[in-house]
């Protein structure tokens, strides 16, 4: 019987019985990790507020080493990213950043930089307003680090890397498609270069600065098309915060 001691964030938490919960968390050390918190959903619970989704904390587990469920011990809060609480939109934002995480990643596999990611997108969440830039950058990075990174560089059927013009993106290919290999390639999108920049943008701009990058006027779908489409052919299901985050989007 090991004993774990790891910082993590909470994914996901749920009711397991009357006076227990499933605690899902993404771990700094070992992966995404599944853990029973007895008498976490009591009234003096030892653990208050420690479980919620986004929580960043340290926390102690034990269990064999690889099994599927493991038992939690302690779980302290070293931040709650309150600022995301209190603002509806990044609440849902974060919550789809989290949903990701989770449908994309196996358990007890070590994702370090998935983890490092998750942890500088809540951080970026707090302190910005441009959610869809953020949305953006996030599922494109995910994509990447979990071996689906679209082809952005040269075109997928010829190989050629001078592309100008109108440039068309396969998502059978996961990548863009030159202007004159379209005539026999199906793409199901077309843009222009100034779209694809940006899409190169979101993979190389520090995280933390992702609120300077504005996308033009109806680029934003444009790009939405790529990577949030790529998402939903990888996860293979819409998930569940997403309709939220685009109804409030378009309240704003």
């Amino acid at each position: 019987m090991g004993l774990f001691r790891t910082k993590g964030i909470v994914l996901r938490s749920i009711k397991l019985s009357e006076t227990d919960k499933l605690v899902t968390f993404m771990t700094e050390h070992f992966g995404k990790v599944k853990c029973v918190a007895r008498g976490a959903r009591k009234i003096k619970s030892r653990y208050a507020g420690s479980l919620e989704p986004m929580s960043y904390v340290h926390l102690i587990y034990f269990g064999k080493e690889n099994q599927q469920l493991y038992s939690l011990n302690n779980s302290d809060i070293i931040e709650s990213f309150h600022l995301v609480r209190d603002n509806f939109q990044k609440l849902y934002t974060g919550i789809y950043l989290n949903e990701l995480v989770d449908a994309m990643t196996a358990e007890v596999q070590e994702e370090k930089e998935i983890f490092q990611l998750l942890f500088d997108s809540l951080c970026a969440l707090s302190n910005q307003c441009n959610l869809e830039t953020l949305c953006r950058m996030f599922e494109i990075r995910i994509l990447s680090l979990s071996g689906h990174k679209p082809e952005l560089h040269h075109c997928t059927v010829c190989r050629n890397s001078a592309i100008n013009g109108w440039i068309g993106f396969s998502y059978q290919k996961r990548g863009i498609v030159c202007n004159r290999c379209m005539k026999n390639t199906v793409a199901e999108i077309k843009f222009t270069t100034g779209t694809l920049n940006y899409l190169k943008k979101l993979l190389t701009l520090d995280i933390n600065c992702s609120g300077r990058l504005k996308f033009p006027r109806g680029m934003d779908e444009e790009v939405e098309k790529v990577t949030h489409r790529l998402i939903l052919a990888y996860v293979g299901r819409e998930l569940k915060s997403y309709p939220f985050i685009k109804t409030m989007a378009d309240v704003k």
